[in-house]
């Protein structure tokens, strides 16, 4: 079975709002946990994420893409 994702693309916007690139995973980790009710599900992606600098909101897009593809999520189901 495939999984669906419940996060929207809001929900993402909402957590990368005023990240400022380039960027580290803790950096991203921190600034998401500060704005605080964020959405689980964008949460458990981003710690997931790879620890590395990311140097745009795209690439960052990007890296979550992967992640979504990883878990079996179809392209047009993809929230970012």
């Amino acid at each position: 079975m495939v999984q669906q994702p419940h996060a929207g693309k809001r929900d993402y916007e909402i957590a990368f709002e005023g990240i400022e690139f380039p960027s580290s995973l803790s950096a991203i980790i921190r600034s998401a946990r500060d704005k605080g009710g964020i959405d689980r599900e964008v949460h458990e992606m981003i710690v997931r994420l790879p620890d590395r600098q990311y140097d745009s909101l795209e690439d960052l897009s990007a890296e979550i893409r992967g992640l979504y593809r990883a878990d079996g999520v179809p392209e047009d189901a993809l929230p970012v």
